[in-house]
């Protein structure tokens, strides 16, 4: 009995010594809300922060596909739970039948802050400016594409059996985009967004008061039009000890290949956008399987000069050839600019347009250019006269500098018969032949990533230069 009450007491004493201590490490709750609180105090504040942008914000659109260029939308939200879209690009055109492509098109329709995964952006009634992304279409299909808008029809193709060309999303999910977004952070001036659907991270930035959205669009579309082109080949960023070659890129969706990988099997698709500012990548770019994740870059910004320079890594985008090596490619001809142009060159090509004006069996030039002869195998610098519309060459040679420098040699001894002739006649074109001989051009361009415009400068005199636009 004795032994029992000893046991007895032992375990009361330890059953109050549990409690005590349990009482003394119990942690005070370090939230002063309820999640539901704390869920309403989020929403209120994104609502606040959207409507506080007086001229709106910058949507950077992608949907879930390796085929489509990203869109921008930009939004001007209102405490009404309103808000204002517009945007410009050949889907909204298409659904607007508008025959310009880079109209700017605008509706309005409502939104709400909502509890999901966090606070959610949802635009919860239709705006044909964002939902025709998300709709379940099957593209192409012909009440989607008026034929008289000729407009994108979406990706295709080849039927392995017909030979033809077919659309190959008959699967109902249009484009895969998304109309209800995460917010995954904010600050003033950004939003950071996840598409609730696709799992895409997209960005919010808030316009600045004075920009006006139709300038805007202006430039986005003049950027997507001229920034690349695709005559002069692949492009190419040099990024630590990796060497990658980019491709595609003025279908908005460019195509990475890094070093030696299989272009095949190994080059790299992501969708890109542009801005005022420059160009930003959907997701950053980490290689193949994320073989460069050390190098990991999304987002490009305009130099002064039409450069582009990544914000995330020392890199730049280039030309594999330097602009005189471009000048000299064998493919491309460059009509020498009437017009344009200043010094002791500008003077002898005015009074070489003059003579031939002045010279009965011509009556003018209609162009003077920069060509490679195939039937010669030789450069030449070609006129083509008004009366007949025929062509005289005179031949000469071309040697690049490393610099981008590039020295002619046009002496006028050689031609085809009518260009002799045309020499014997319009001693001028002597003279200027004479002038482009003798000095040695530096090649630049005011468009870096698609020069079909390229301005030859005395390296001597800066004053001296002339034009030549590609054919």
């Amino acid at each position: 009995m004795k032994l029992y009450n000893k046991f007895l007491t032992a375990s009361a004493l330890l059953s109050i010594a549990i409690a005590v201590s349990s009482c003394s490490n119990k942690e005070d709750d370090i939230f002063d809300q309820s999640a539901a609180n704390r869920m309403d105090a989020a929403k209120t504040e994104t609502k606040a922060l959207l409507v506080s942008a007086e001229n709106g914000w910058e949507l950077s659109y992608f949907s879930d596909n390796d085929w489509e260029e990203g869109h921008v939308i930009l939004m001007k939200f209102h405490n009404d739970e309103s808000v204002d879209m517009a945007a410009s690009n050949a889907w909204v055109a298409n659904e607007f039948m508008s025959t310009d492509k880079n109209a700017v098109q605008r509706e309005t329709s409502l939104y709400q802050m909502i509890s999901d995964d966090g606070p959610v952006l949802t635009f919860n009634t239709f705006n044909k400016l964002l939902h025709i992304f998300a709709e379940p279409y099957n593209l192409p299909s012909a009440g989607y594409n008026p034929e008289n808008v000729p407009f994108p029809n979406g990706p295709t193709e080849k039927n392995p059996v017909s030979g033809s060309e077919g659309d190959v999303n008959e699967s109902g999910y249009g484009h895969n985009g998304d109309y209800e977004f995460v917010v995954l952070s904010k600050t003033n001036d950004e939003i950071l967004l996840r598409g609730k659907k696709t799992r895409i991270n997209m960005r919010m930035r808030r316009l600045a008061p004075d920009q006006d959205w139709d300038a805007y669009f202006a430039t986005v579309n003049r950027l997507a039009e001229s920034t690349f082109s695709t005559r002069f080949g692949d492009l190419k960023i040099v990024v630590g000890s990796h060497n990658l070659h980019l491709s595609n890129l003025t279908s908005g969706v460019m195509s990475i290949l890094a070093d030696d990988d299989d272009p095949l099997m190994e080059t790299v698709k992501i969708p890109f956008i542009y801005t005022p500012d420059g160009i930003r990548l959907r997701e950053p770019y980490t290689g193949y399987e994320d073989r460069l994740s050390d190098i990991a870059f999304q987002t490009f910004t305009f130099n002064p000069d039409g450069t582009l320079s990544c914000v995330e890594q020392s890199a730049e985008f280039a030309l594999n050839s330097s602009y005189a090596e471009i000048f000299g490619m064998t493919s491309f001809s460059w009509n020498i600019s009437f017009t344009e142009g200043a010094g002791t060159i500008k003077t002898l090509l005015d009074k070489t347009v003059a003579d031939f004006t002045a010279t009965t069996t011509y009556q003018g030039l209609q162009y003077l250019y920069f060509n490679y002869n195939a039937g010669a195998k030789r450069y030449a610098i070609t006129t083509r006269v008004k009366r007949t519309s025929s062509l005289g060459s005179l031949y000469g040679n071309y040697q690049y500098g490393e610099d981008g420098t590039i020295k002619m040699t046009f002496t006028g001894k050689d031609g085809d018969s009518n260009g002799t002739s045309r020499l014997s006649r319009v001693p001028s074109l002597q003279d200027m032949l004479d002038r482009l001989s003798a000095v040695t051009w530096k090649v630049t361009t005011d468009s870096p990533m698609a020069p079909e415009r390229l301005i030859l400068t005395n390296t001597t005199d800066s004053s001296e230069y002339f034009v030549v636009n590609l054919r």
